[in-house]
C-alpha cells in the first residue's frame, strides 16, 4: 500500500461517513477480526495504530477501527485534509460515493497491509510502541507549548491596531455593565450598529437599513420598534437563529434581563475572533457603554500571555479549557525558519503516544 492509495479514497468533511458497497463492508470486517488481536484502546472497542506508506517521502497515517450499535468503523487519518471515515452499514450521517468499484481495490490492500502490521505488532509490540514514539512526525503529534514561548518565536499580529493594553484594563477593571430600564427594537439596533460598525467600518443607512444586514434583521418589519413585549417577542424568535450576532455565529450582542434591567453581554469561544470581540467591546466604550464580559478567564490568560496553546494538525478556532487558551498547528518551513521550528518542537511538552498492546 502506498500513499497514493489513500488520497484516492473519499474524504470526510466533519462528520460525513461513506456507506460502502457489501464486497468492502465484509473487508472492514476482517479489518475488525484482525485488529481484535489487539487491547481495545478506548469507548466503542476502538483500536488505533499508527503506521507509514510510501509517498514523495514516508508520510504517517492513523487507522483505527470502532463498533457502535452493531455498525462497523474505519478511519484513516493523515493530514487535516486527508481524512477518511467508512462504515458498513446505514447511519444518520452515512451517504454513498458514487465511484463504489473504486473502493475494493483500495479495501483489500488495506486489509492485507493492517493484517501483516498486526502481525508484527504481535510479534514484538514493545519495539513497535518505541519505533512509533522515536520517529512519528512532530506534523502528526499533540503537545502544549506556553504562549508567552510561542509568541517570543512567532508574532502574534492578529491585534494589530487595537488598543490591547486598554483591552486589558476592562477585562482586568470590570465595571457593572450599563443599565436600561426599557429595551426595544429600536435602542437595541442602535446600539447594535455602533458595535457592528466598530468591526466593519461605517456603514450608509439609517439603524434599520445596517441591521437588516445581520442575520435575522430582515424581520424586525413584523415588530412594534418602540414596544418592549414587541422585543422580548423578537428576542425569542431570534434566538435560535443567531439573531443578535455582530459576528455572525461568532461575536454576540446579547441582550440580557438581570433584576429589572436590561444590560448587554459580549464573549467569544472563538480566538479566531477575539480581534472582533474587543473591536465591539471597544466601540460601545467609545460610546459611553459597558458590558458585560464572557470568557474574562481566557481572554486574560491570552492577553497576558500566561496560558498555554496546543500543539495540534487538527488546530481549530475555538478555546479549550483549563489553562490552553487556543490551538495552532506546526509551521510549516515554507512559513517561518527551521530553526524556529526546531525551538518550539524544543519547547513544547509532547502528548505521550498511546501505546499498542496484545490483547489479554
Amino acid at each position: 500500500m502506498i500513499q497514493s492509495d489513500i488520497r484516492s479514497l473519499p474524504d470526510s468533511r466533519g462528520l460525513d461517513v461513506i456507506l460502502v458497497p457489501d464486497e468492502c463492508a465484509e473487508i472492514i470486517c476482517h479489518i475488525h477480526k484482525a485488529m481484535e488481536r489487539l487491547a481495545p484502546m478506548g469507548d466503542d472497542c476502538r483500536r488505533s495504530l499508527w503506521f507509514e506508506v510510501k509517498g514523495k517521502r514516508w508520510e504517517w497515517y492513523r487507522l483505527s477501527v470502532s463498533t457502535y450499535k452493531n455498525r462497523h468503523y474505519l478511519y484513516i487519518t493523515g493530514d487535516p485534509h486527508d481524512h477518511h471515515i467508512f462504515c458498513d452499514k446505514e447511519d444518520c450521517n452515512s451517504h454513498r460515493w458514487f465511484f463504489e468499484d473504486m473502493l475494493i481495490g483500495i479495501f483489500s490492500k488495506i486489509e492485507k497491509y493492517v493484517v501483516g502490521l498486526v502481525d508484527n505488532i504481535l510479534s514484538a509490540p514493545e519495539q513497535h510502541n518505541a519505533y512509533v514514539e522515536k520517529y512519528l512526525s512532530y506534523y502528526r503529534r499533540e503537545g502544549l507549548i506556553k504562549r508567552s514561548i510561542l509568541n517570543s518565536l512567532i508574532a502574534d499580529n492578529r491585534y494589530d491596531g487595537i488598543d490591547i493594553p486598554r483591552v486589558i484594563n476592562i477585562y482586568e477593571n470590570q465595571v457593572e455593565p450599563t443599565q436600561f430600564s426599557e429595551m426595544t427594537l429600536r435602542r437595541y439596533m442602535h446600539y447594535w450598529r455602533i458595535s457592528y460598525e466598530a468591526v466593519y467600518g461605517k456603514m450608509s443607512g439609517d439603524d434599520i437599513e445596517v441591521f437588516r444586514r445581520s442575520s435575522k434583521g430582515y424581520e424586525i418589519k413584523e415588530y412594534n420598534l418602540d414596544s418592549e413585549n414587541d422585543f422580548r417577542r423578537w428576542k425569542t424568535d431570534v434566538s435560535p437563529y443567531h439573531g443578535f450576532d455582530v459576528v455572525y455565529a461568532r461575536v454576540p450582542l446579547y441582550p440580557e434581563f438581570t433584576n429589572g434591567q436590561w444590560h448587554f453581554y459580549i464573549g467569544t469561544h472563538s480566538y479566531w475572533n477575539l480581534d472582533d470581540c474587543f473591536k465591539a467591546i471597544l466601540g460601545l466604550s467609545d460610546a459611553g457603554i459597558s458590558v458585560e464580559l464572557g470568557e474574562v478567564e481566557h481572554i486574560l490568560g491570552i492577553l497576558n500571555e500566561t496560558d498555554y496553546v496546543e500543539i495540534t494538525p487538527y488546530a481549530y478556532r475555538y478555546m479549550q479549557g483549563d489553562d490552553i487558551g487556543s490551538q495552532t498547528r506546526l509551521p510549516y518551513a515554507d512559513e517561518v525558519d527551521k530553526d524556529v521550528i526546531r525551538k518550539i518542537i524544543a519547547n513544547t511538552k509532547w502528548n505521550k503516544i498511546e501505546s499498542v498492546s496484545p490483547l489479554a
